[in-house]
Parts: structure tokens; sequence; C-alpha cells
């Protein structure tokens, strides 16, 4: 899936504390948000036939490559509450077809406007505060200062369930415009062997 986002009007909210942007976090921040990732995409293991997460190392890896950019949000008491992660760099996505979005955005992929946005993470005692809205606003003026196009990708679990693209596109409306598309789908079959054909 992808988001085109266009100009700003405004500046996203002050959060009650900060937002910054961060091309990596010390060891001991990525492992105990390595810990809060497990916990938030545990469920999804049993939900799809498709890997929905990263492997620990590849999170890992994830805290330390600038080309990753970590929105981390932190409050008064400077306690880091909430995390984005976006790749900057199509490269860092094993799963994804490179050449596709270079031929669906060539002039955002010939300028490195074309961005994939990982994984958001709250702390599970600040969840369902302010915080998630307030990263998702500073991502969407990242997109709007660069009239970027940010991509995702979600399981049925997430569209259907979990409604994520609609909650994305809800949260974007007081601040941008916003156009999402479906890029595609790819659907996974199984077929039961019950044994041979009697002649």
């Amino acid at each position: 899936m992808s988001v085109q986002v266009l100009p700003l009007s405004a500046p996203p909210r002050k959060p009650r504390g900060r937002v910054e942007i961060l091309h990596d976090v010390p060891p001991n921040v990525a492992e105990e948000f390595l810990t809060i990732y497990r916990d938030a995409f545990e469920p999804l293991k049993a939900k799809s036939p498709a890997r929905q997460w990263l492997t620990d190392d590849e999170f890992r890896h994830e805290m330390s490559d600038p080309s990753v950019l970590k929105f981390v949000a932190r409050s008064q008491d400077d306690e880091i509450v909430a995390m984005a992660l976006m790749s900057t760099n199509l490269d860092t996505v094993p799963w994804i077809s490179q050449p596709y979005f270079a031929a669906k955005y060539p002039e955002h992929y010939a300028d490195g406007n074309i961005f994939y946005f990982g994984a958001m993470l709250v702390r599970p005692e600040r969840q369902g505060g302010p915080w998630a809205k307030y990263l998702l606003d500073h991502i969407f003026h990242f997109f709007g200062e660069r009239r970027g196009v940010g991509c995702f990708d979600c399981c049925s679990f997430n569209v259907e369930t979990v409604a994520l693209p609609d909650l994305i596109v809800r949260a974007s409306h007081s601040m941008i415009e916003m156009e999402l598309e479906i890029l595609d789908q790819q659907t996974y079959y199984g077929g039961i062997c019950s044994g041979f054909r009697r002649a």
C-alpha cells in the first residue's frame, strides 16, 4: 500500500514532551523496544502465512542502520515512550521489489522520496494515550515537507479486523491531504492431499 502526501497546511501539534528523529538508538533502548516489538507482533504469528515481523537480529540492525529513521517520542521526564521505524532506503526492506516502486513512482524514486513504514511501538503502560497520534503527526509532517510517498504493507487481519489503513487515513485528516491506494494483493493457497485416487 502507498500513501501519497501533499504539502502541509500546519506543523504537527506539540506533544507533551517531544519527538525527535534519530539515525540510531543506544543498545539498551534497542533491547528494551525489542521486547515491546516482540509482544506487539506476537499475535500476528498465527494470523498470516507470510512473516509479519522482523527477527531479533533484523530489528537490532534497523536500530543501528542510519537509513532507517527512528521517530522517538520522549515524555517530559525524558523517558522514551514510543518509537516508529521508517526506511529511507528501499534496500533495507528485503521483501519488496525496488524496481516496482521505481517504475510506479519514477520522480519520487529519483528524488529519494519513497519511504517504507515498518512499525510503531508504544510502551504497554502508555498505550491508549496520545503517543501514537503524536508520532503519526510527525511522520505526516515529514512526508508533507518532502511531498513524499509513504508505503507500508498489511496482512488481511490488520486490514479487516484492526482496520489499520483506515486508522492511518483518519489520523491524517487534520493535517494533510492523503490519497491511499492498494498497490497489489497476494493470495496464499494450501492444497490438502487426502491420498491417491482410486482406480
